[in-house]
């Protein structure tokens, strides 16, 4: 059986950068990178892009701060990132340490000696083999298994199905189609909806009655000074505006006191979300057609994560709504006939296929032997209810608030519908990458089960803090055998956990990490606890006011390895 000290499952941004930072600091330890593509990149691997796919990234807010990205202007196109990534993986010699085509199909907790896994070839799945690996992180995020929904008349259809990821394998996308269906109002519906009309393909846009409606989307300029949209996101001074748990990380406790805690503060709060949603809806100017208005989003943007978008194609996407060659239907598929499709206001669309944007399994993609509880859907034993009960409170007086949610939708209900494809237990993992059960024997981290604008700042951060934590270099976790250690990283992990559910309510935060303006926040609890430098630009003024980008972080791993030389190889 062969014998890796890390095994990373994954070779997207977040699997690339740990084996990178892992090697970095540990150079004589063996790494093996193992991924079910057919090339580097996970979300940004070479088969699963489009000609119009496009990051909602600008040139230099998407790269990892040890390797810039060649320049450019505006949204970044995906096969741009595909090439970065391989770049990366050539500059640092981390391509001889990928397995493609292989998937792991099971990880055995062997305690202390690390994880047994069994990998498959994924083109003959007859073969397969064992590997053991002394510590595993799982890199694949949380994009990595369609899901798909139960349609009734499914069997009689007689057209292709697909799952959005499997888009771009038709032909550059749009391939032989020339009547689609489109079901879901998610930001990639968006993206395929597009390609179809400007390809001059005839699109029916489902998205669902009864779901939670169309994502939002903004433009990629905001307010007159006309500032990229995701620059504000990354600004110091915009993220204090956000409830968050671990805010205080950044050092500015009195000002989110202020902004959260005091009624004029909470005043100004409301301005500021109430500013950006009429900025931009008016700038997008949904309400001026009648069918452009059926793509306006149902819920507030203060109370929404993750699950929006920027309005970034080269063609105007709701001039093809106005002109008919987009077709918006706000109703539910009640069931499939022969090439037609049902819906519940009646309506019947004949299609050549249909194209589900309905989302990815909560379920990891590895099935795990553990005795131990893993934090994850499906995984996890339910938490002491003393412990929510009492996260729930001291949020909900840090944050008055989020006591104030949006009134439930009534005729919400979810897609699915069985036990086994409802989870109701969240991501419970401490600082968002690590059970809780397995701080102690240190063998075990996910990387990148998080979704957030700054998925290239949060990977490297990440990667840095699981590679310390693997050598057993953090501070606060040094005792974590004893009761009080563990009670309190019981309840910062679950503190954390409901945060989301509170903050995020009409996004994801319920059920994973889905951060929106608390990325810089995060990733300042992060080094804080490396002991590396959080504020870095300079002066109070900058720091304030500039946003952050990757190359503000460049040399983290240095400055960590210069602190504590006597932690590395």
């Amino acid at each position: 059986m062969e014998h890796f000290d890390v095994v990373i499952i994954g070779a997207g941004i977040h699997g690339l950068s740990v084996a990178k930072t892992y090697k970095d600091v540990n150079p004589s330890q063996s790494i093996l990178i193992l991924d079910k593509g057919s090339s580097i990149g996970g979300t940004w691997a070479a088969e699963k892009l489009f000609s119009t796919l496009k990051t909602n990234d600008h040139y230099g807010t998407f790269e990892l701060s040890d390797l810039p990205m060649k320049a450019g202007t505006g949204h970044i196109p995906g096969p741009v990132v595909h090439e970065y990534l391989c770049a990366y993986a050539e500059k640092f010699d981390l391509i001889r340490l990928v397995r493609l085509r292989t998937d792991v199909s099971l990880a055995e907790d062997l305690g202390a000696a690390g994880w047994k896994l069994t990998v498959v070839d994924v083109i003959d799945r007859a073969k397969k083999s064992d590997i053991r690996a002394s510590k595993l992180v799982v890199a694949t995020g949380l994009t990595s298994e369609p899901f798909m929904p139960e349609l009734k008349g499914k069997d009689d259809f007689g057209t292709p199905i697909l799952h959005s990821s499997e888009f771009a394998q038709q032909t550059d996308g749009p391939g032989q189609y020339t009547k689609v269906v489109i079901m879901s109002g998610a930001k990639f519906s968006w993206d395929i909806a597009y390609a179809y009309a400007s390809a001059g393909v005839k699109v029916d846009w489902v998205i669902r009655a009864s779901g939670h409606g169309p994502c939002w989307m903004g433009p990629s300029r905001v307010t007159p000074l006309k500032v990229i949209t995701q620059y504000l996101l990354l600004t110091r001074f915009f993220t204090w505006f956000s409830p968050c748990t671990w805010g205080n990380a950044d050092g500015y406790w009195v000002c989110r006191w202020f902004l959260h805690k005091t009624w004029l503060g909470r005043k100004i709060v409301d301005g500021f979300f109430a500013a950006m949603t009429h900025g931009v809806l008016s700038k997008l100017g949904y309400d001026r057609h009648a069918e452009t208005a059926k793509l306006k989003p149902w819920d507030e943007v203060f109370f929404v994560g993750t699950n929006r978008g920027l309005v970034n194609y080269d063609q105007d996407i709701f001039e093809f709504v106005r002109n008919g060659t987009i077709t918006v239907h706000i109703a539910d598929i009640t069931h499939l006939s022969k090439g037609t499709i049902h819906l519940s206001d009646n309506t019947e669309i004949q299609t050549e296929v249909l194209i589900c944007g309905t989302g990815w399994k909560e379920t990891p993609p590895v099935k795990f032997i553990t005795k131990k509880d893993l934090g994850l859907p499906s995984f996890s034993t339910t938490v002491a209810s003393s412990l929510t009960a009492r996260a729930d409170a001291e949020i909900l007086s840090s944050f008055p608030k989020l006591a104030l949610q949006p009134p439930d939708r009534p005729n919400l209900k979810p897609m699915a519908l069985t036990k086994t494809t409802i989870i109701n237990e969240p991501y419970r993992l401490y600082r968002f990458m690590v059970p809780p059960s397995f701080i102690t024997q240190r063998t075990l981290a996910f990387a990148g089960a998080i979704r957030s604008p700054a998925t290239m700042m949060i990977a490297q951060t990440q990667a840095l803090w699981i590679t310390a934590f693997f050598g057993g270099h953090i501070a606060n976790l040094k005792d974590s055998s004893a009761l009080d250690v563990r009670e309190r990283i019981a309840y910062q992990t679950v503190l954390h956990s409901q945060c989301g559910k509170w903050r995020y309510s009409r996004g994801f935060g319920g059920r994973f990490p889905d951060i929106w303006f608390d990325s810089i926040p995060y990733i300042d609890l992060l080094l804080s606890e490396l002991s590396v430098r959080r504020h870095r630009k300079g002066s109070w003024w900058r720091e304030w006011s500039e946003h952050y980008s990757p190359a503000d972080y460049r040399g983290i791993v240095g400055e960590w390895k210069s602190l504590h030389p006597e932690k590395t190889e």
